[in-house]
């Protein structure tokens, strides 16, 4: 009987080394969308993906629902060109950081 416990223990310790081994060696994945946050898509710069403003948290909503699979999410806003009335922002999706 005292075997058998034996066997099962080491047999779990041998799993959880394998599992923690496997989780170790995944790269972390992410995801960067170039966003123009404006009113007019014709304004914004063509590598972009337009965002509609919508109020102050447009952008945030849009990369909750874009970055949903992931576990974090970073958003960099910088001013637009003088031209577009605009804002350009970098959001990264991240399964960590």
């Amino acid at each position: 009987m005292l075997g058998l416990l034996g066997a099962i223990v080491l047999a779990e310790a041998i799993w959880a080394g394998v599992t923690y081994w496997q989780n170790s060696q995944k790269k972390p994945e992410f995801l960067v969308y170039h966003v123009c946050l404006g009113t007019d898509p014709k304004l914004c710069p063509s590598d972009r993906t337009f965002v509609l403003n919508q109020g102050e948290d447009a952008l945030t909503k849009w990369a909750q629902r874009e970055c949903a699979g992931y576990k974090a999410r970073r958003i960099i806003v910088n001013d637009g060109p003088s031209n577009c009335n605009c804002s350009l922002a970098d959001v990264t999706c991240a399964t960590e950081y």
